[in-house]
């Protein structure tokens, strides 16, 4: 058994544990729980007990139907339906526990409303609810002290060698396959975003990394011109042979990626391209964009692939060829990946030493949270993103040496639902609106994240203007953004809909994310005000096809919003919302005459009325609701105490900007492992 809880961190007192606004009911029976719950349905319960000298934590959500508790013996977070722990009562330990500590249980109660207005349905002001509902303040105050936003400079110089472990999801090395962060190892794109060795502390401020294209200019807003770096090489392998790299390589990887759905959203603004001479390319754009550079940046952009790997036998899933700085040994479908160092790579770091610095990376194919932080937890694993806040603290209690990058997220990360806006009832503002003040954001952020979470809107505050966090509030978000469920019951009712509708709303288990907990709530939130939810669980890889907009979902799709690599109103609004662009680029197939003469308004500007257009565009998508966007955790990145320069602020899965691996280094106290083969 391992040590008890440290009560500094889960204190007993209710005025440290929560923010004010609690109320203690002290349990008699067991059956107390189930009752109060359904006499409180709009409030979460924490519920602290000691039994045999152990501290378990409880909590019951009574939107989702679940019992949460934390025992220290496991460090991990158990999730089990509340109607058959019920009829499971008889559970000893359970049972024993709740009966010894009668009459001195305390169950703290977050009421979001003391005075039932919540249960009536009646808006709820920001002082009514905490918006850090359950997040143990003493342990965010122990993360911001032992883990500031901006880590600190690795130490010099770094140490070469070594194999670095990290978890992956891709399903084959073949970028015309399909888009994966992990091909980025392999192929490289024009520029990328610089991260690791300096760690920018502003996430919205670009700072590009000059990878196979040493400079650009703006000929006019529809024509770019860049320049190639001389002397890069692809991989010394058949049938290339590690030939250089020149301008007709752009070209033809362009032609080639721009009508795959994974590229489309960045070679969509690409009408033609043409050599101008072995090192230089134009680019000619089907619109102007005075930004267009940030349009090549990391791996949402076409990568450069040779046609001689292309147009060889089995094409570049048995070829897998690039300029990257690894090169792939074995491909195992289902278990892994092994990559080596590429001896040719062309990139040095600051300081002029050749990249990378390990030996080779081993991918590991896993499925769940469980399987990632049990495999971190025996140093199987170096790197990997953590989930949530229970994760994390489970974690820290484990493998208390690791190294923490939290930062709060500028827009990668959150919860939403699309909604197929051409079919009804959703084509209709006044449903929209009534979904999304069905919902309670504040209990989707503490039940997703214990509350370390931010309130999100249409699109990154930073883009709207809105550039500190005491800025992210539901009053700069408005009225369709606040929990009412009353007035949400009024929308469905002016909208013809005074019983509800049915909808089917599809999800899926994905790397990161906990959208089972998540599609519960909303379902939970949508049946108080009549809307009748069936919930539909798909494969990962369908889902992602659905996210993507490659294939079309039913009626809902829980997901996170459509993304921009980089900080970039254009990919992340833009391109996002306009009605000129299909599916693989605006999801819900958003067409409305006045956000496009805006966003055009904005692509044509110059730059110096674009901030207040943006506030332009923020409001007229707050107010219609064309996304339902909900809360945004922090990103957690953690790695190994032998790992240095292992995180950064882009990168949200491993290998997506390759950063992690490509200049990450690692001490003479990690693991000695063998390369020669995956499964070694």
């Amino acid at each position: 058994m391992s040590e008890p809880l440290n009560r500094s961190t889960f204190p007993r007192a209710p005025e440290e544990l929560l923010l004010p606004t609690v109320e203690t009911v002290e349990l008699e029976q067991e059956q107390t729980l189930e009752a109060w719950a359904d006499a409180h349905p709009h409030a979460t319960i924490a519920l602290q007990m000691v039994y045999d000298r152990r501290t378990i934590l409880a909590r019951y959500c009574p939107r989702c139907r679940e019992l949460r508790t934390l025992r220290e013996e496991t460090a991990l977070v158990r999730r089990r339906s509340i109607g058959p722990l019920l009829e499971r009562r008889r559970s000893r330990e359970m049972k024993t526990a709740l009966s010894f500590l009668a009459g001195n249980i305390a169950l703290i109660v977050l009421a979001w409303d003391p005075s039932g207005a919540a249960a009536q349905g009646k808006p709820a002001t920001p002082g009514d609810a905490p918006g850090f509902a359950y997040a143990a303040p003493a342990f965010i105050k122990e993360l911001d002290t032992r883990f500031p936003a901006q880590p600190p400079v690795p130490p010099s110089p770094p140490r070469y060698g070594g194999v670095l472990h990290f978890p992956a999801t891709v399903r084959a090395f073949d970028p015309t396959a399909g888009y994966r962060p992990e091909l980025a190892l392999v192929w490289d794109t024009l520029t990328e975003w610089e991260a690791t060795w300096y760690f920018p502390e502003v996430q919205r401020t670009p700072v590009i990394r000059k990878t196979l294209a040493t400079s650009w200019e703006m000929v006019d807003p529809s024509t770019w011109i860049f320049k190639l770096r001389q002397g890069v090489k692809f991989h010394n392998r058949p049938p290339v042979n590690g030939r250089e790299m020149t301008a007709e390589d752009v070209k033809y990887s362009y032609e080639l990626l721009k009508d795959k759905a994974q590229y489309s959203t960045r070679a969509a603004l690409v009408k033609a391209i043409q050599v101008v001479d072995k090192y230089t390319v134009k680019f000619e754009l089907s619109m102007p964009d005075p930004k267009f550079y940030l349009n090549v940046v990391d791996s949402l952009s076409p990568v450069i692939v040779p046609r001689e790997a292309v147009e060889a036998p089995g094409g570049l899933a048995e070829n897998p060829i690039g300029t990257g700085a690894f090169m792939l040994k074995e491909f195992a479908p289902g278990e892994g990946a092994l990559l080596v160092r590429n001896p040719n790579y062309y990139l040095k770091d600051k300081d002029g030493r050749q990249l990378p610095y390990v030996d080779a990376v081993r991918l590991y194919f896993t499925k769940d949270p469980a399987t990632d932080t049990a495999l971190f937890r025996t140093r199987q694993l170096d790197v990997m993103r953590v989930s949530t806040l229970d994760v994390l603290y489970a974690l820290m209690k484990t493998v208390p040496e690791m190294q923490l990058y939290r930062v709060p997220s500028f827009g990668w990360g959150d919860y939403g639902v699309s909604m197929a806006l051409d079919k009804a009832p959703y084509g209709d503002v006044r449903v929209r609106q009534a979904l999304s003040m069905a919902i309670n954001r504040d209990v989707v952020g503490e039940v997703i994240n214990r509350g370390d979470a931010a309130l999100y809107g249409p699109f990154p505050w930073a883009l709207a203007g809105y550039t500190k966090r005491a800025d992210y509030t539901s009053a700069n978000l408005g009225p369709n953004y606040e929990y009412n469920a009353k007035k949400a019951k009024e929308l469905l009712a002016a909208a013809g809909y005074p019983n509800g509708f049915d909808m089917e709303l599809e999800w899926a288990e994905f790397q990161g994310w906990t959208f089972n907990e998540f599609v519960q709530l909303v379902a939970r939130f949508f049946g108080d005000v009549g809307v009748r939810v069936k919930l539909k669980q798909l494969e990962t890889s369908t889902w992602i096809a659905k996210a993507a907009g490659v294939q079309p979902f039913s009626h809902t799709l829980a997901a996170f919003s459509p993304i921009g690599a980089g900080p970039s109103f254009m990919d992340w609004v833009y391109l996002r919302y306009h009605s000129s662009f299909p599916r693989t680029i605006n999801r819900e197939g958003i067409s409305d005459p006045k956000l496009d003469d805006l966003l055009t308004t904005w692509r044509l500007d110059p730059g110096e009325k674009r901030p207040a257009i943006q506030r332009a565009i923020w409001d007229h998508l707050r107010k219609n609701v064309y996304r339902i966007t909900t809360i945004v955790p922090p990103h957690y990145r953690i790695a190994q105490a032998y790992v240095h320069a292992g995180a950064n602020p882009y990168c949200w899965f491993p290998g997506y900007c390759s950063y992690e691996a490509k200049t990450a280094w690692m001490t003479e106290k990690a693991p000695s492992r063998k390369f020669e083969k995956f499964a070694q």
